[in-house]
């Protein structure tokens, strides 16, 4: 890839493999441990809680993430990517409400979901719920997969405009107009006069959950629009799913290999949860776009299937069956004598290439846990000036009993 060179990946070029001989993975069952032993080097390489995140992470420029100095004085590096995957809010198209029923509900509900997909800011949730660690969807398909597209071409127009280089989501002002549009003016259904009340099914257990659901509620409130939390276990939740008892949901999908095919077929017809136990959550069915998919499938990546990818998109972004939510960012620690790191969520086989300096490792082990022996010499001073006034006191007593024998 470009950049490969210039960040010496290629310095081994034509050697042969492995390069380590012998790997060893050890678990530990709290973070604050595997930490510090990351820290005296006795890990090699570390993802980062976000209990150590401030520690080892600092933001600069625009929101470009790197280690904090004292992880650059001790050699550390950070190495970030992009996962192949996708977390996701769905709108079950079968849904009278969110999916509508006939031709005129049907666009109602087109311009709600576009209306929910401004509101909620998923540039405030990475940010808060996530470290920073992500990145806003445009479409389903993640970042570094044939098909995806950087910078003004690639941004989700119903969403977002192009502002200063870079995508700045819409206004609220132009979500209401969408929810008056839709038949919601200021949230409340101009047919019954009633507030417009949705339903959003999850699976919470935590307090971070508990706090990630307040914030989704007050999203929807920007458009008066009441959001009714409805929490299950898990095969209580996929059991909903498949039956399409669920308004709206929260899921995410992590690409088996790395293809736009496989972010696509999520949104496929035939591919319907509920009519056909598939992957489409949404239960989604567009007809040109089942047909441009079909085409698209088992094509070679050029500039021909780009364009049927570039179309399927536009659709999608225009129904908005998903609110695309947001690609996770990975971050990774490594020491400086780690090397040939190339992070890759897809492919298992990195390790064969992966090479230790053990020499370098043995030496910044040796200077970073050098034994302190000041506080045992201290110690020791603090007890011997401790014993002093009870040896003097045995003393004079010795003495004055040794007078009064010879008085005696």
């Amino acid at each position: 890839m470009p950049g490969d060179e210039e960040n010496g990946l290629l310095i081994d070029s034509g050697k042969k493999l492995p390069f380590i001989d012998k790997i060893i993975f050890t678990r530990e069952k709290e973070s604050i441990p595997r930490w510090n032993k990351f820290l005296q080097g006795y890990y090699d390489a570390t993802g980062i809680g976000s209990d150590s995140f401030d520690q080892a992470v600092q933001l600069v420029g625009q929101g470009e993430a790197t280690v904090t100095e004292a992880m650059a004085e001790q050699g550390i590096r950070l190495e970030t990517t992009v996962a192949v995957s996708t977390y996701y809010m769905g709108f079950n198209m079968l849904d009278p409400l969110v999916g509508g029923s006939n031709a005129q509900e049907r666009e109602s509900a087109r311009k709600l979901r576009q209306a929910i997909s401004i509101a909620v800011d998923y540039e405030e949730f990475i940010s808060i719920f996530a470290n920073g660690r992500g990145m806003p969807a445009q479409s389903p398909i993640s970042p570094g997969i044939a098909g995806y597209r950087e910078g003004k071409e690639g941004i989700n127009p119903v969403v977002y405009e192009w502002m200063n280089d870079q995508p700045q989501r819409k206004s609220i002002q132009v979500a209401k107009a969408l929810l008056a549009e839709a038949g919601y003016p200021n949230g409340i259904d101009q047919r019954t006069g009633a507030p417009l009340v949705l339903y959003f099914d999850v699976t919470a257990r935590s307090s971070e959950d508990r706090s990630k659901l307040d914030w989704m509620r007050k999203q929807f409130q920007k458009l008066n629009i009441q959001l009714v939390v409805r929490s299950t276990d898990y095969n209580r939740f996929q059991d909903k799913i498949r039956k399409g008892n669920a308004q709206i949901f929260e899921w995410g999908w992590n690409a088996d290999y790395p293809d736009a095919e496989n972010f696509l077929f999520l949104l496929y017809g035939p591919q319907s949860k509920v009519r056909n136990s598939g992957e489409n959550a949404a239960n989604y069915d567009n007809a040109e776009y089942n047909q441009l998919f079909e085409q698209m499938k088992n094509m070679d990546d050029g500039p021909q299937r780009q364009l049927i990818i570039d179309r399927m998109v536009e659709i999608l972004r225009h129904d908005a069956p998903w609110l695309w939510g947001y690609h996770p960012k990975d971050y990774g620690l490594y020491h400086s004598w780690y090397q040939n790191i190339k992070p890759n969520r897809i492919s298992n086989n990195n390790l064969k290439y992966l090479k230790i300096d053990a020499k370098l490792r043995a030496q910044k082990r040796r200077e970073w846990n050098e034994p302190v022996l000041w506080p045992i010499a201290l110690l020791l001073v603090i007890v011997a000036i401790s014993l002093f006034p009870a040896i003097a006191a045995f003393r004079r007593h010795e003495s004055s009993t040794a007078v009064r024998t010879a008085s005696s």
